[in-house]
């Protein structure tokens, strides 16, 4: 469930935005979500736990730290979410980290200043006129478009959770209240598949902190987040029947 290395998930090539060589781009404006159909796993802020809870197990992978991530898949690169022509499933939460792209934030070596990239090879991206649907990038003007300004206010919202997160997922690891764990699952078919590499928060261990550290984490904010994360494992169900329906429907 890693990410691919070197690189975000799912971007292939980002850009940094300028004027002078995007002024003829465009972004499709419908609801595409192709390029997560290989995805199992789809990256969280803490911020987004409350929505996420109700549709997808929400456990942490090992990426230079405890991450945060959605499960929307239990074979490994089939996205149970992902309906006919790119559709989400309906009702269901969209995480910000899928409906940035294919935008992304970009720190400059500074650390100070973010700018915002388009990943070139995503389909979504086409020339301005190959598509009705594509809105351009920038107007004429040289000022990003309609289109690009609210990305670019999610970009910065994301980039600005992840970075409070940072806080909460270190104590939660330095704790020791994280554990190793798999879900072995069994389909109609009866074949088998194990989904591995996530760790949760072990109840046991968790409640075994000292009254001290659970004070200081309820004042935080952050006895409420793993509740969220201990509640959502009962959307492992809802995977299974979800992937049952498609099943059928193939």
């Amino acid at each position: 469930m890693a990410e691919q290395k070197g690189l975000p998930l799912f971007y292939k090539k980002p850009e940094v935005l300028r004027f002078e060589t995007h002024k003829d781009l465009a972004i499709v404006a419908k609801d595409d979500f192709s390029f997560t159909s290989e995805a199992t796993a789809i990256p969280l802020s803490v911020s987004e736990f409350m929505p996420a809870m109700r549709h997808y197990p929400i456990v942490f992978i090992e990426a230079e730290g405890p991450t945060p991530v959605a499960i929307i898949g239990i074979r490994q690169g089939q996205n149970l979410m992902l309906g006919k022509g790119g559709k989400w499933a309906a009702g269901t939460y969209i995480p910000a980290y899928i409906r940035r792209y294919p935008f992304i934030l970009v720190q400059a070596p500074d650390q100070d200043t973010r700018y915002l990239a388009v990943d070139r090879e995503s389909k979504l991206v086409k020339p301005i006129g190959a598509d009705t649907s594509a809105k351009r990038i920038f107007n004429e003007d040289g000022t990003p478009s309609a289109t690009v300004q609210p990305m670019l206010q999610l970009c910065e919202a994301y980039h600005q959770h992840r970075a409070q997160d940072a806080a909460f997922l270190k104590a939660i690891k330095d704790s020791g209240i994280l554990v190793a764990r798999h879900a072995d699952m069994e389909f109609p078919d009866k074949t088998r598949y194990r989904l591995d590499g996530f760790e949760v928060v072990d109840v046991e261990r968790y409640r075994a902190l000292p009254a001290k550290t659970l004070k200081e984490w309820t004042e935080k904010g952050w006895t409420d987040a793993i509740a969220l994360h201990l509640a959502s494992a009962q959307n492992w169900s809802l995977l299974l029947e979800r992937n049952q329906l498609l099943s059928k429907t193939a």
